[in-house]
This record gives structure tokens, sequence and C-alpha cells, in this order.
């Protein structure tokens, strides 16, 4: 990573009185607040387990989980588009994921490759995953994540919201080994997460916090997530793995 002594926490943040990873409120659009909580109870834990060694990390922007994984690597190479909206400064190689060249890497490079929410901004993802096959070590992982059913955050640079058995197919093609995938959030969640959409700072904000918090408490949430994770997810996470 360029510049690691001016990285500064974006998603996650350490919790003092914890010292567990925590969403980042002050960094964070606050109408996106609801979906990253759910997000980052699946997404650090599996980083934590499987990304290592020599990483890449893969369309990444501000590099928001470096600090999830820095004590279990030995180096990260970051990439990302040149006009990428949240900011390149700590990017390695500037790379256009959808210009239809190969990655800038010489075959079995990498231990691991962190790609989270950034598929849906490539026009042909199987090309992608291709790829990681192709930088990957025998044995190495990608921890890959995405949304489903979710607004289109970057548009009108956003081109697919794959399905598990999407994502399943194209692994397969690419020669990638699905050894964990699941889903995060069901019917309830999309509507919440909707309605934080509708109170994304300030009073609506707290208001949609509490209410949140309220319903939570309720169990409702939990009960309805359990039923509807498979046909009505808010999102995936997985890791894959090159044989």
């Amino acid at each position: 990573m360029r510049n690691p002594e001016n990285w500064i926490p974006i998603r996650v943040v350490r919790d003092p009185s914890t010292v567990k990873f925590v969403t980042n409120r002050a960094k964070f659009f606050g109408g996106s607040t609801y979906i990253a909580e759910l997000q980052h109870q699946r997404y650090i834990p599996l980083i934590q387990a499987h990304i290592h060694g020599r990483v890449l990390d893969v369309g990444c922007g501000p590099v928001p989980y470096y600090e999830v994984y820095k004590p279990r690597m030995t180096e990260n190479i970051c990439v990302d588009w040149e006009s990428g909206a949240h900011g390149t400064g700590s990017l390695d190689r500037f790379v256009d994921l959808n210009d239809g060249t190969p990655l800038p890497f010489a075959e079995s490079e990498f231990d691991s490759i962190v790609a989270s929410d950034m598929i849906m901004y490539v026009q042909a993802p199987h090309d992608l995953l291709k790829e990681f096959f192709r930088v990957l070590k025998p044995g190495g992982r990608v921890f890959l994540s995405w949304p489903l059913t979710y607004w289109l955050s970057e548009y009108p640079h956003e081109f697919n919201h794959p399905s598990a058995a999407g994502v399943s197919y194209m692994a397969e093609q690419a020669k990638l080994k699905i050894i964990h995938m699941e889903s995060y959030g069901g019917h309830a969640d999309v509507l919440m997460d909707t309605l934080n959409k509708f109170a994304p700072r300030g009073l609506s904000n707290r208001i949609f916090r509490m209410f949140a918090s309220l319903v939570r408490s309720t169990g409702w949430l939990e009960r309805n997530r359990r039923r509807t994770k498979d046909r009505y997810a808010l999102g995936y996470v997985c890791i894959l793995q090159k044989p």
C-alpha cells in the first residue's frame, strides 16, 4: 500500500473499550449504516480467518479493511481505477477492471485477494474471477462480497448484482472452489435499509437508529432473516480458493 503512514480508517475502527472492530459512523454515509453493521458482522471474522501473506486488495479505494487483515499480511498491493470516488492516495497501481486487459501481475503472485463490494462495478466479473485464479498461488483464497437487493450506490457505474448461484457458476468456470458462502439480511432487513436511505443524517438518522434498535429488541428481524435470507438476501459474502 502506498503511503501507509497517511492511511486512516474509513469503514471500521476499533472500539477502545472492547478492542473489537465496529462500524465507523464518523466517516460512514449515515444512510448505509444499517447494512454496514450487518456486513461487518460477517466480513470481519472471514477476513481475519482467510486473508494473509501477500495480499491483493482489488477495487479498494481507501483500503477500508487494511487494519483488519494487517496483522496477518506480509505485503498488500492496492489497485483501483484512477477516477475512483473514494480516494486514490493509498493505491499502488491504477487499474481499469473494465478495459479488457489482464491484471498487471504475474501468475501465482498472491496468497490472498480482497474484493469487497466491488464486483457490481465490473462489466465482465467472470473474466475477473479467472484473473483471480491466475494471480493466486495454489491454495490461495479470495474474500468476495457484494450486495444483492440494494440501491445503485454509484449510478451509472454499476453493472450487476449477481445471485449466489450466479457467482457459484462464475467461480466454477474460473476453476475456483467455494469453501464458504453465506447471505446476510432478509426481507425485513431490505425494508430497514430502505428506511435508512430516507434518514441519512441529522435528527432523522438518530430517530431511525432508535427505531432500528427497538425493532431489533423484538426479535422480529432475526426471525424474518432466518426465514427469508435465501430468497430475499440483502447481500452475500464468500471465500473462494484456488486448488
